[in-house]
């Protein structure tokens, strides 16, 4: 495990600051994750097939609105794995005072 030190002259208004940057951008994280949710979810529903299928086994000529709408499907999957990839390492991050 990684072990991160900041040094500050004012140290507890610095440790303040960075919390509240984190939970922030934790609530970003997630609120972008729900949004990609629903996105995939009308995918979904528009081609009755699951977004975990669609990866693995379709092409854009099995799409009705072809190469447009393969790429924002695919695209908002990937958004989705990274989305929730930074989520969790941000979830992970343990506070360890001294």
């Amino acid at each position: 495990m990684a072990e991160i030190r900041l040094k500050s002259e004012q140290s507890d208004k610095a440790v303040a600051v960075l919390r509240d940057a984190l939970k922030t951008e934790e609530k970003r994280l997630a609120y972008a994750l729900e949004i990609g949710q629903r996105r995939l979810a009308a995918f979904e529903k528009k081609y009755g097939i699951s977004t975990e299928k669609f990866i693995s086994e379709w092409t854009a000529e099995d799409l009705q609105g072809r190469d447009v709408e393969y790429v924002e499907w695919a695209g908002e999957f990937k958004l989705s794995i990274k989305t929730k990839d930074r989520l969790a390492l941000l979830r992970g991050i343990e506070y360890v005072a001294q």
